[in-house]
Formats: C-alpha cells, structure tokens, sequence
C-alpha cells in the first residue's frame, strides 16, 4: 500500500509539473478512472498538448527509449488514457512496443463538443510522434467504440494527408456510421477521393454487444472498408463477450 502510495505521488508529481490549466484539470478527473492505480505503476510521461486543454500517455513496455513498434490508441465515451494505458498495459510486457493514448475527450458532459475532431486528434498525435522519433509505417493504430467510430476520418487524415505513421488500424467495438459527422464529412469526400484506399484493417467485435457495435455492424464495418479501396486482414470475433472484447480476452 505504501509503494502503491508512494508511486500515485510520483506521477502526480510529475504530470503536475508538465501539465497545467485545463490539462491539469482533467489528469485530476482522471486519477478518478477505474484503473488509474494501476497506470500509475506504470511510471508513463505525460504529454500536454499543444493547445493545453488535454493530454497524452506515453510508455514503453520494455523500457527501451525507442521501441520498433508503436501502438496510438484513442479511448471511447467519456475514456480516460490512463485507463486506456492501463487495459493495454497487461497484453505488451515483455514485448518491443511503445504506446501512445490519446486523451481526447475534455472531461464535460457526451455532446460532441467535449471531445477533440479527428483533425484534432491526428494533430496531436502526429506531434507526439514526431517528438517521440516514430518513423512511419511502423504504428497500430487503435480505437475503442467511439475513438473506433472516429478511426476511419483519423486512419484517412493520416494516409491522404499526414505521415502514414499507421501500418495497421483497429476498429474495435465501433463501427461505420453513416449519419455520423466525421463519417459523413469521409463518405462526403472531405478527406479526398477514397482516401481510405491502401489502408489496412483489423475489425474486433463480441457476440454479446449492442447490434450497433456488435459482430453484424463490424461485418458491415469491413464491407464499407473495402468498398473504400481498403485491405481488411482480419476479423475478430469473440462470441463469449460484448463490448470492448478485443482487449478482454487475451486470445484476441
């Protein structure tokens, strides 16, 4: 208990010391998330960014500065990094993995203005990743029901118009949505002309989630996907969980 103490102290400590105003404000609401202990025995960095409303967790499984491979994950409704941190965290000990989360819901209440856009998002991770020394192609790309419904405008930020940092994208538990804005402004061409084209894809859903982000939509999902030009490599689907099954279940 006093290790596990002292270690929470540290990190506040430490995000403190790079995190201020808003920022600061909404690592405090975060250190409320339901594992937030156990990111904190992580020891990761913490990032502001770039306009000081939010955050980004960096850590590397390995300890090494400069991991190969690199994994930038968006959380879902109302997520927290750090608990997105922490749920990743027991699948990569051990491997050659860097793990970027993305802090970009604002801490209010569910409307769309408390979250970042995708160009928002793809902002700062492109910042992040540039002072962390990521080359392209070598980054899975990871989102989590509503970060994976907002992967798609994010994937073709990065393929038509940034860095191509992404080698691989993650739809999990978040399927395509075409009443969606972000998906609209995509599908209405906003982002370029099949810009979603040469991208590759994994889609994750469980058997006992809502029918919206359940295994039917994520069939969809990778249906629109390739209609966009976009490589599906695989599907997972867990018939034994619901919501969030890629991460649940080790095997996935």
């Amino acid at each position: 208990a006093c290790s596990l103490g002292l270690a929470m102290s540290v990190q506040l400590a430490t995000a403190q010391s790079n995190l201020t105003g808003h920022a600061a404000e909404l690592f405090k609401q975060a250190q409320g998330g339901k594992f937030y202990a156990t990111a904190a025995k992580l020891h990761p960095d913490y990032l502001p960014t770039s306009d000081g409303q939010s955050f980004i967790t960096v850590w590397r499984a390995t300890g090494t500065n400069a991991p190969q491979h690199w994994i930038v994950s968006v959380p879902g409704r109302e997520g927290f990094a750090t608990d997105d941190l922490a749920i990743w965290s027991k699948h990569l000990v051990g491997r050659d993995v860097g793990l970027v989360s993305v802090q970009w819901w604002l801490g209010g209440d569910n409307e769309r203005t408390s979250y970042y856009t995708p160009e928002q998002v793809y902002r700062e991770i492109d910042r992040a990743l540039q002072k962390l020394g990521v080359a392209p192609g070598t980054v899975m790309f990871h989102g989590f029901s509503r970060g994976s419904a907002n992967s798609y405008a994010i994937a073709a930020l990065d393929h038509g118009h940034g860095k191509k940092y992404f080698a691989l994208n993650v739809a999990s538990s978040g399927g395509v949505a075409l009443d969606y804005p972000p998906t609209r402004a995509l599908v209405d061409g906003a982002y370029g002309d099949h810009p979603l084209r040469g991208t590759r894809w994994v889609t994750a859903a469980g058997a006992k989630d809502s029918e919206r982000d359940g295994i039917a939509a994520m069939r969809r999902t990778a249906a629109r996907l390739k209609e966009q030009g976009a490589t599906v490599a695989f599907s997972i689907e867990d018939p034994n969980l619901g919501h969030g099954a890629l991460v649940l279940n080790p095997k996935n």
